[in-house]
């Protein structure tokens, strides 16, 4: 038990790291923990005990960024515009306080409804299976439509088939895995492309209040009841991300920023939690950190038991350093180097790319940035870019 313990707050420090670093996603972590595993002399289950800390942990303090930096990443990007208001009011802390509370409402929902969940997934995964394909469809269509003026339709739609095109060339070519080729991709579509477009913006040095109070009402509890729900979807449905299920909340939440943050929050975290869970009800992995353990792990009831266990403790760590890490920023923001921060991190991440995946690798997230680019110069959604995983993912379920 105390090896757990210890193991989990390994875990845990990893989440804070690249929860508050912006372009270091888990799943960049992931991969790294899986390639260094067979010398780590881990046993599979303390492998899975750390990377599901660390997964809770970053789904709780991956919103610093986007609060304090407008550095989202892909789960977290709806998040900036009424998390970048509050902070231009000076009310950096609430958007703090209410993530922490939509990631907490988020985690605890999706426990509490993980044992009718484990009967309800598989039943209507397999049931719709012959379906997913025309579902993914009409979201896709929803959400290109959504962007409204003609000239964006188009700029979405040809964003969604350029990202469609790259998705479906990574996993035909031989020279990285499955596994390792989404490392890259990944990084360049959702993380050095978002660095690159703010590297020159700066910080505002725009005083914060820190006394600001924030209660939990009703709306929340019920905002965040709705985000598990969505999580619970995007953990399960295979190439949909928080980000796009976010949209769709957003058209019943929208004209409340402070419901809408709980529940993209809540949508964040909860999507941690069955992401994982998929494994084991559907035999599926659905995102990169759940693809590593069940590399490594065979997820049965008992297993599962404990890897939820280990999501309650992390909760209450994760927590306390996500209000912890939310009041230093808010002192000291004005004081960060914006562009040195973002400079390091470009450095950083490319060096990793070039370690674990080479050349190749250095030169898909090249490609890959240049996607990503595409639609904050064309202010559309990022969202379309996870045509990536949804095109191939389509052609998979019809048959091709």
């Amino acid at each position: 038990m105390l090896d757990i313990i210890l193991l989990a707050l390994a875990g845990i420090g990893i989440g804070v790291v690249t929860g508050l670093t912006s372009g270091l996603h888990v799943n960049t972590v992931a991969i790294i923990g899986l390639s260094l595993f067979p010398v780590l002399g881990f046993e599979p289950l303390q492998f899975g005990v750390v990377m599901v800390a660390m997964t809770i942990t970053h789904s709780f303090l991956d919103f610093i960024p986007s609060i304090f930096l407008g550095a989202p990443e892909e789960s977290t990007a709806l998040s900036v515009l009424p998390t970048h208001k509050l902070f231009l009011e000076g009310k950096a802390l609430e958007a703090v306080y209410l993530t922490a509370i939509g990631s907490l409402l988020g985690l605890v929902f999706a426990l509490l409804l993980l044992v009718p969940a484990l009967f309800i997934i598989p039943i209507a995964y397999f049931g719709l299976r012959d379906f997913i394909a025309y579902v993914l469809i009409v979201i896709v269509a929803v959400l290109i439509l959504r962007e409204k003026k003609f000239i964006k339709i188009i700029s979405a739609l040809l964003i969604f088939l350029m990202s469609g095109y790259l998705g479906i060339l990574i996993f035909d070519q031989k020279v990285l895995s499955a596994t390792q080729v989404l490392f890259p991709v990944f990084v360049g579509l959702f993380g050095l492309s978002n660095i690159i477009a703010s590297i020159n913006a700066g910080t505002l040095a725009v005083p914060q209040n820190p006394f600001i109070k924030v209660e939990i009402n009703k709306k929340f509890i019920g905002a965040g009841f709705l985000g598990a729900i969505c999580g619970a979807i995007v953990g399960v449905l295979p190439a949909i991300s928080p980000s796009q299920i976010g949209i769709l909340t957003y058209e019943l939440l929208g004209s409340n920023a402070r419901n809408f943050l709980v529940s993209i929050s809540a949508i964040n975290t909860s999507d941690a939690v069955y992401s994982l869970t998929a494994i084991f009800t559907i035999g599926n992995a659905r995102s990169g950190v759940a693809v590593m353990i069940d590399k490594v792990l065979k997820i049965d009831f008992n297993i599962l038991l404990v890897l939820v266990g280990v999501m309650a403790f992390t909760a209450f760590f994760a927590t306390f350093l996500h209000i912890k890490a939310g009041r230093l920023f808010s002192k000291y923001v004005g004081k960060i180097n914006y562009k040195k921060l973002c400079t390091a991190s470009v450095i950083f991440i490319l060096a990793l790319v070039y370690v674990f995946t080479g050349v190749f690798g250095v030169l898909l997230t090249l490609l890959s940035t240049t996607i990503g680019l595409l639609p904050i110069l064309t202010g559309v959604s990022r969202t379309q870019v996870m045509g990536v995983l949804i095109i191939p993912t389509v052609l998979y379920f019809l048959g091709m």
